[in-house]
C-alpha cells in the first residue's frame, strides 16, 4: 500500500501547525564564529540562513547572512525575526520568505553593511492564504502560486516587488468534483511553465490516483493544457524546503510524485522542448528503494530522495520518517543510503540539499537528535557534519553570492 494509503490528507494542516514543535532545540557553550568583513568594516554576506523555532501558534522565523559555511554552530542573535512560519526563497543576492497563513505576504530581504537581513519590501494577495510555490525567470518576472481557492497563478517583479499580471487557471485546470485544489512545485523552461496540481475530495483525500501538470505559455500568460499520467500520483511539494522539480544537464525536467493509493511514489520525465510526460520514462521509487519516497534532487551529476520509513506515519506525528537516498535516474535504481550513519529526518517538511560547488553537495539534517548543516564529497562519498543550528527546523539555505 501507498503511504497515503492509511493516513488522512487532513491530517496535513494539523501537521503544519505541529510539526515545528517536534523539532529539537539545541542549546550550544559554543559560541558563532564572527563574520570576517572585507576588510572596509563591513561584513561580506554570501550565504543566507532561514530556521524557525517555537510551536504554533507562537512561531518565528529567524533569517541572517553569513560570510561562509566553516561554523561550528550557528545560533540566532543576529538573525531579523519574522512572526510566522515561513519558506525561504532566493534570487540575484536577495532572500524572499512566504509566509504561512492569510493574506499571501512575501517580505523581501536584502543585507546592510553589519550583514544583518533588513527587509526591503513586501508584496501582498488579498484573499489568498499563502503563497505556495514561486518560480523566478529574470530580475523583473517571477511567478507565484496561491492557496485559498484562487484559481490564478500571480506574476510579479522580484526586484520592484510589484504585481504584475496574473496567469487564471479556471477553465483548463479547475475540476468542478475537486472540492480544493492546490499549485505546488513549478519550473520555467523554454517559455513555458509546469505547475503541479493536486485535486482533493470533501474528504481532502486525492480526488483520484494521478499526477497532474498544468503547461502555462508565458509569452501570453495562458494554459495551454493540462496533462495527466496514470503510473504514480500526488504531485504535492512546493519546492522550497522539499523539491519535486529538477532539471538535468541536458535540460530535462524530471517530477517526483509522492504516490497515493495503491499508485506508487516515482519520476516521470518531461523531455527538453516536449510539453508532455515521456511515456518511455518512469522511475518508480518504491520498486526501486523498497519503499515509498518524497522529495528529488539532481546536484552535480547525481540524484538524490529521501525514504519513508513508516508507511502509517507520511506526515510524522510519531517523530522522523525520512532517509536520504542516492538513485541512478538512467538506469533507474537506487544506490542506497547517502549515510547509514545519519538519523531519521523530518523530510515531509525539509530536506534542503544545495550544490554550491562542484566538488560538495550541502544538506540539511533535521531529527529529534539535531539540526545542523552536513556536507557531501561526490568524489569520496563522504558525509561529514558542517554547522550545528542552535534552534529549530532550517527552511532555508541558500547562496546569494
Amino acid at each position: 500500500m501507498n503511504m497515503f494509503t492509511n493516513i488522512s490528507f487532513k491530517k496535513f494542516s494539523r501537521y503544519m501547525l505541529y510539526i515545528s514543535a517536534a523539532f529539537v532545540t539545541s542549546c550550544s557553550s559554543h559560541k558563532d564564529e564572527p563574520a570576517p568583513d572585507n576588510g572596509t568594516g563591513n561584513v561580506t554576506v554570501n550565504y543566507a540562513i532561514s530556521n524557525v523555532g517555537g510551536a504554533y501558534p507562537s512561531q518565528t522565523t529567524y533569517v541572517q547572512g553569513v560570510t561562509d559555511l566553516n561554523l561550528t554552530t550557528l545560533n540566532n542573535s543576529k538573525a531579523a525575526e519574522l512572526p510566522s512560519f515561513a519558506s525561504q526563497w532566493s534570487y540575484k543576492g536577495a532572500v524572499y520568505l512566504t509566509s504561512f497563513g492569510a493574506p499571501a505576504t512575501v517580505t523581501k530581504y536584502a543585507f546592510d553593511a553589519t550583514g544583518k537581513a533588513v527587509v526591503a519590501g513586501k508584496l501582498v494577495v488579498p484573499g489568498a492564504n499563502t503563497f505556495s510555490s514561486v518560480e523566478f525567470v529574470s530580475e523583473t518576472e517571477a511567478y507565484a502560486s496561491v492557496g485559498g481557492g484562487l484559481a490564478r497563478v500571480i506574476k510579479f517583479n522580484p526586484t520592484a516587488l510589484q504585481t504584475t499580471g496574473e496567469i487564471d487557471l479556471t477553465s483548463k485546470v479547475v475540476k468542478a468534483a475537486a472540492k480544493s485544489t492546490y499549485y505546488l512545485g513549478m519550473k520555467a523552461r523554454d517559455g513555458k511553465l509546469f505547475l503541479g496540481v493536486q485535486y482533493f475530495d470533501a474528504s481532502f483525500n486525492p480526488l483520484d490516483n494521478n499526477a497532474y501538470i498544468a503547461v502555462i505559455d508565458l509569452a501570453t500568460a495562458k494554459v495551454d493544457k493540462l496533462i495527466s499520467d496514470s503510473r504514480t500520483s500526488n504531485i504535492f511539494l512546493a519546492g522550497s524546503s522539499v523539491s519535486g522539480f529538477a532539471l538535468d544537464a541536458s535540460g530535462d525536467l524530471y517530477i517526483q510524485g509522492q504516490g497515493s493509493g495503491n499508485t506508487p511514489s516515482g519520476i516521470l520525465r518531461i523531455k527538453k522542448g516536449a510539453t508532455d510526460f515521456d511515456a518511455s520514462y518512469f522511475f518508480n521509487l518504491k520498486a526501486a528503494t523498497g519503499k515509498d519516497c518524497s522529495s528529488l534532487y539532481i546536484l552535480n551529476g547525481q540524484a538524490f530522495t529521501t525514504q519513508l520509513q513508516d508507511a502509517n506515519d507520511a506526515y510524522e506525528f510519531n517523530g522522523p520518517q525520512f532517509r536520504y537516498y542516492k538513485v541512478d535516474l538512467a538506469a533507474k535504481t537506487s544506490l542506497g543510503q547517502l549515510s547509514t550513519s545519519l538519523p531519521n529526518i523530518y523530510g515531509s517538511s525539509t530536506s534542503i540539499m544545495r550544490a554550491f560547488d562542484a566538488q560538495n553537495i550541502t544538506f540539511v539534517v533535521s531529527s529529534t537528535s539535531e539540526n545542523s548543516i552536513y556536507n557531501y564529497n561526490v568524489a569520496t562519498g563522504a558525509v561529514t557534519k558542517k554547522v550545528a543550528l542552535a534552534s529549530g527546523v532550517c527552511t532555508g539555505l541558500d547562496k546569494i553570492n
